[in-house]
């Protein structure tokens, strides 16, 4: 059963479009994932989540943003090639 107050995946995506999709390794993000959500604490956000993703490289954890600035520091601090919002 969902929380009443959480927004599922889909409602996620809509109210913050801006996405930024880490690949997680096979061994898993470790200590990354804890940095991933000290950013939001750092910034004072709630970490949004969408739908999980799976593709040829593995699973995908796709990190919803409000504000396009946001998702470009995520993506800058997070992914090795610095791109990858939408």
């Amino acid at each position: 059963m969902r929380y009443k107050s959480r927004l599922n995946a889909k409602a996620v995506e809509r109210d913050f479009p801006h996405f930024v999709d880490i690949v997680v390794p096979p061994g898993g993000l470790g200590t990354k994932l804890d940095a991933m959500y000290e950013f939001h604490a750092r910034r004072g956000l709630k970490a949004q989540r969408g739908q999980g993703l799976r593709d040829d490289n593995g699973s995908v954890i796709r990190w919803c943003f409000a504000e396009p600035a946001l998702a470009a520091a995520f993506a800058k601090e997070f992914r090795p090639d610095g791109g990858g919002c939408t």
